[in-house]
């Protein structure tokens, strides 16, 4: 794409305005003289600060005279430049160049680029926009929770390629932060204007909304001032957030509904905090029914579903009573409600007598997995679609059976294959939901280990990832501890890919040693 940029307003016709006065108006229009190819248009291009370099090679094509005859600019404006607030007399030139090799040493964040070419003479200037992700290694990666010594410790894994990883130990090594033991880590993608992310991190002293670039936990980011009350301490559990800000009824009609950050505490009391707005406080809780309170099973399930996919957002929020019911929490309605469904019916709402040992959400069209577990000790499996309206829709339903299930530990399920995965000790085994009388089959066995995370990370920001990152939506994550190590280099990660068909045995995509004593793992995103 060829443009000319345009920041002074001019009469005569032809006449087109210098780039190098153009500071804050990215304005442009297309022509079609100069030809500027070798930049990458189509997505983002990704860098991580004081480890990579940008290099660019562009072609220009159709100059007249020679290169010494035009002069060149690369231009990273900052996605949250405020030309209300003096941006417009910031210099965001990097490189004055033909080609680019630039250290990159910018801030996280998103940049809008362009690079620019004038004719000397002429002071005509052509432009090609492009875009800059900057991360650096704590704004994006694994959060790999530890424990050390009786605190918390967080290590990162950055996914810098396919094959490339880079790892940071004990982040918080310079923290004076005291922790307790760690609890677990909870992501969640907002969206409010232009994106927001919660990472939250539960600990035995409370809980801390961490910083989304350095990953810092302190008084300051303390989800007690969340509250409205500001209680002393606050213990989170399971965090969700509405994700839409409309949707399409089933009658055409654009619904807009208020939109909600909710959480369940240790007591299973739930808060609901309207995130349409800024500056919206959690009150009082919210967890009753017909005026008949509940105590909220420590799990919230979401749709992690876009517009794009056949409009349906403007989900609920799925919740799970411990008195044995299936719950929700619609957009518009603040309050919760007992489940209903709409198509063929596998199970009623009501499970009484079973607790929930899963809630998984997935980025499959809203699809949402649960296990429950009654008091004999038996197992029960559940795929439920979350929709509109309380337009939910049954999927799975089923007893599981198999292997050492009394030895059970820990669940998932994958998003798109409808298998459920179960861990022991040391051995992972599968159960095909949609083929029950299927046998379960073994699938990976760590001898000397102890699996203390089983999961499938969905990743719900609405941005351009290459086919490479969204295939890890479907790779099962696996956290180990050897048994008997140093608690500072215990940890493994494991992630493995699944064939459909049934006997293929999982492919190891990445393992990575020597990190901390696991305890939880969640994907901290970024935004474009």
């Amino acid at each position: 794409m060829k443009y000319v940029i345009y920041g002074l307003l001019v009469t005569l016709l032809g006449f087109v305005s210098s780039c190098a006065d153009d500071k804050g108006n990215y304005d442009y229009q297309v022509i079609n003289e100069l030809d500027i190819t070798g930049i990458e248009t189509g997505i983002a291009y990704r860098k991580i600060a004081y480890v990579d370099t940008l290099k660019i090679s562009p072609e220009v094509k159709n100059l007249v005279g020679t290169e010494g005859d035009y002069t060149y600019e690369w231009k990273f404006i900052p996605s949250n430049a405020d030309k209300d607030k003096g941006a417009d007399s910031v210099n965001y030139v990097v490189a004055t160049t033909k080609d680019l090799n630039l250290p990159v040493t910018l801030k996280a964040g998103s940049y809008t680029c362009f690079y620019n070419v004038k004719d000397k003479e002429t002071e005509i200037c052509w432009s090609q926009k492009f875009y800059l992700q900057v991360t650096s290694l704590t704004s994006e990666g694994w959060m790999i929770l530890c424990e050390k010594d009786g605190q918390s410790r967080m290590d990162m894994v950055v996914n810098v390629d396919a094959s490339t990883d880079i790892i940071s130990r004990d982040i918080w090594s310079e923290s004076d932060l005291v922790t307790g033991k760690p609890i677990r880590m909870m992501y969640n993608f907002l969206a409010r204007g232009n994106g927001d992310v919660i990472n939250l991190f539960a600990c035995e002293k409370g809980t801390y909304r961490l910083d989304p670039v350095d990953m810092h936990a302190g008084e300051d980011n303390n989800i007690r001032w969340n509250f409205g009350a500001q209680p002393e301490h606050v213990y989170v559990r399971a965090s969700e957030a509405m994700l839409y800000f409309s949707y399409k009824s089933e009658s055409g009609k654009w619904i807009y509904p208020p939109l909600y950050w909710i959480v369940v505490d240790e007591k299973g009391d739930v808060y609901s905090n309207t995130v349409s707005t800024n500056g919206g406080l959690f009150d009082f809780p919210i967890n009753e029914i017909d005026g008949v309170k509940f105590e909220a099973a420590p799990f919230l399930g979401n749709a992690y579903r876009y517009q794009g996919q056949g409009n349906l957002g403007g989900t609920s929020i799925m919740l799970y009573d411990k008195a044995g019911r299936f719950v929700e929490i619609r957009t518009g309605a603040g309050r919760p409600t007992v489940m209903k469904f709409k198509g063929d019916i596998l199970f009623p709402a009501e499970q009484e007598g079973k607790e929930m040992v899963l809630l998984q959400s997935t980025v499959n069209n809203g699809l949402t997995y649960a296990v429950l577990k009654d008091g004999a000790g038996d197992y029960y499996y559940y795929g439920i679609i979350l929709g509109t309206e309380g337009t939910n829709t049954q999927k799975y339903y089923g007893k599981l059976s198999g292997t050492d299930l009394d030895k059970a530990t820990r669940f998932a399920c994958h998003p798109i294959l409808g298998v459920l995965f179960y861990a022991t000790k040391d051995r992972i085994y599968k159960f095909d939901m949609k083929n029950p009388s299927q046998p379960v089959k073994e699938v990976c066995h760590f001898p000397g280990e102890t699996i203390k995370v089983l999961k499938f990370n969905p990743f719900t920001a609405m941005r351009q990832y290459q086919a490479w990152e969204d295939l890890r939506s479907e790779h099962l994550v696996v956290g180990t501890t050897m048994d008997g190590a140093d608690e500072g280099t215990c940890g493994v990660m494991r992630t493995y890919e699944f064939e459909p068909q049934w006997d293929k045995a999982p492919v190891k995509k990445k393992e990575h040693k020597n990190l901390g004593n696991i305890i939880d793992i969640a994907y901290k995103e970024v935004l474009l």
